[in-house]
C-alpha cells in the first residue's frame, strides 16, 4: 500500500465518529474499499440486531474511502440502502465496494456487506468531489 492510501487508512480509523465505532480499513486501493465494522453490543437495536444505522455508517465509509481512494475529497451526494438481513452481535460486518462510474465531479459504488457468507445489505452511493486533491503528509 502507497504511503498515501496507508495515510487515508489512517485517516479514516482515526477519526472521531469512525473511531468510535470500531470501523477498520482491511483493504484500499484505487476505486476500491474494504471496511469491517465489529458487531458488538453496543451497536443493536432494541431487537437484539445490529442497527440499521450502523450498516448505513459502514456503507457510507467504505464509499467514502473508496473515493477518496484517488486522492481527491469527496462527500456523499447521495445513497440508497437496502436492509436484506438482519445482523447478528458477534461476527464483525464487512462492507466491499465496486465503482461503477469516476467521473470528473462524481463517483458512483455498489456496496455489498456480508457477515460472514450472509448477504446483509447492499447500497448504492454517489460521491460528490467538493475540493481539490488532500495530500498526504510526507
Amino acid at each position: 500500500m502507497g504511503d498515501a492510501l496507508v495515510y487515508l487508512r489512517e485517516r479514516q480509523e482515526n477519526g472521531g465518529y469512525n473511531k468510535m465505532h470500531g470501523l477498520r480499513v482491511q483493504a484500499v486501493r484505487e476505486g476500491y474499499a474494504e471496511v469491517l465494522l465489529p458487531a458488538s453490543g453496543d451497536l443493536l437495536n432494541p431487537l437484539g440486531n445490529v442497527h440499521g444505522g450502523a450498516i448505513y455508517t459502514l456503507c457510507d465509509v467504505a464509499a467514502g474511502t473508496a473515493g477518496a481512494s484517488r486522492g481527491r475529497v469527496g462527500v456523499t451526494l447521495s445513497a440508497s440502502i437496502n436492509y436484506l438481513r438482519p445482523g447478528y452481535a458477534g461476527e464483525a460486518l464487512t462492507a466491499v465496494t465496486r465503482e461503477i462510474r469516476y467521473g470528473r465531479q462524481t463517483a458512483v459504488y455498489e456496496v455489498t456487506v456480508r457477515q460472514g457468507e450472509r448477504l446483509i445489505a447492499t447500497a448504492l452511493f454517489t460521491m460528490y468531489y467538493a475540493g481539490p486533491s488532500q495530500e498526504h503528509p510526507e
